[in-house]
């Protein structure tokens, strides 16, 4: 098949910035040229370093967005275009790839994570589009949710949580819906060594909490603070809170951070902001933990993080929401969201008195891990994509035929 990518227009393939989506896509490329599967064509902004992953069967069109002539384009792409589902910036990005996109004759096109741009693909395009999406961006209550089912020759989610929000949309054409589970690179952090404690100010007596994610409010870390503060009976009880407000190297400090901060303030001895940490050091971090907490205010799409602590063979906390028991049920500690602050507390003291119980524990999710792993998973998304492409040009067979 000859297939095109549209990346979201804000991170980079190859994923030098991170980002879930956008490290999901090198995995399902890397798996694509060592199989000599596809023919793939990438549109993305350009990495901040230069880096050459072309290959026979991957190709890869970067624009550039911050260039004088760029900038003069966006200028007037936005006088012209009256329609935007998205901002400026990720319009105009949208824009420069159906320019490449409709010189050539693609068998499917791939939307990464941004299901609003079919409304405007679908205008110019007839062909086979597929929708993925990471997060719960097509539901009841999400924008134009109708149309972008409808425009969609199917969809893909990243858990049946997702999958279970889209298919509340109600919509006249029979779109498929299909869950393919993320992948990580399991061995990366099941053979990863620990973090040397003394690095981070910490020593081997330390009973050490860790949380990594966005600091962001739905992602429940100031209850984590307010639960380390209410926790005495743990000696040496310490925290690392690994992330930044946005995904890649994001200093900027909002007000959100500025209240964990304030909140952490008169346990400042125990907590750890290690800032934004590159994804190369997340395991050696993972392992240097005793629990890993995942306490979510919202429905996570997945759960990336939980994934990397099963792996990573570290007993895990974490909320009961979204797509995350999916990934994580018979493996850890499930909470609820009421009372969150309370719940996390009583886990923690649980798991800390109970050590065997949470390595047994930990052993299982380490073992469960494997089922995610980035090769089954670039696989199973792969097969996936042919799969339901075979089966339409099927379907538009006999209808012609009629």
């Amino acid at each position: 098949m000859k297939i095109a990518i549209i990346t979201s227009g804000r991170l980079p393939v190859p994923a030098t910035k991170g980002g879930a989506v956008e490290t999901k896509l090198d995995y399902i490329l890397d798996y694509n040229a060592t199989h000599h599967l596809h023919d793939i064509t990438v549109y993305s902004v350009k990495p901040d370093k230069e880096i050459d992953k072309n290959t026979k069967e991957n190709h890869y069109v970067h624009f550039v967005m911050d260039s004088l002539w760029a900038k003069i384009g966006k200028y007037i792409y936005d006088h012209l275009d009256k329609s935007s589902y998205y901002t400026k910036e990720m319009e105009f990005f949208l824009y420069r790839c159906i320019r490449k996109i409709k010189k050539k004759q693609f068998d499917c096109i791939i939307i990464a994570n941004r299901p609003g741009y079919i409304l405007k693909l679908r205008k110019v395009l007839n062909t086979y589009i597929v929708n993925q999406i990471n997060n719960d961006y097509i539901n009841p209550n999400s924008l134009h949710s109708i149309e972008i089912k409808e425009s969609s020759s199917a969809i893909i989610t990243c858990s049946d949580f997702l999958n279970r929000e889209v298919c509340k949309v109600e919509c006249k054409k029979d779109v498929p819906v299909i869950t393919v589970h993320n992948g990580i690179d399991i061995k990366r952090f099941s053979e990863a060594e620990p973090l040397e404690r003394s690095l981070i100010d910490m020593t081997k007596d330390d009973y050490v909490i860790f949380y990594s994610g966005r600091l962001t409010k739905e992602k429940g870390i100031l209850e984590l603070i307010q639960a380390i503060k209410q926790i005495k009976t743990i000696p040496n009880l310490k925290l690392i809170i690994a992330g930044a407000s946005f995904y890649g190297k994001d200093s900027m400090v909002t007000s959100y951070i500025k209240e964990l901060q304030r909140e952490a303030e008169d346990i400042k001895n125990q907590v750890v902001f290690t800032g934004f940490l590159d994804y190369s050091k997340m395991p050696s971090y993972l392992k240097t933990a005793n629990i890993v907490v995942v306490p979510s205010l919202w429905e996570e799409p997945f759960g990336l993080t939980v994934l990397e602590a099963m792996a990573a063979g570290v007993p895990l906390i974490a909320t009961r929401c979204g797509g995350i028991p999916e990934v994580c049920n018979g493996t850890a500690v499930l909470i609820e969201r009421e009372n969150l602050c309370k719940n996390i507390v009583n886990a923690i003291l649980y798991l800390y008195n109970n050590p065997h119980e949470a390595q047994v524990m930990a052993k299982k999710a380490a073992e469960r891990s494997w089922s995610f792993d980035k090769t089954s998973f670039s696989e199973n998304y792969l097969k996936t994509i042919s799969l339901f492409y075979q089966k339409f040009k099927l379907q538009e067979k006999q209808y012609s035929n009629k």
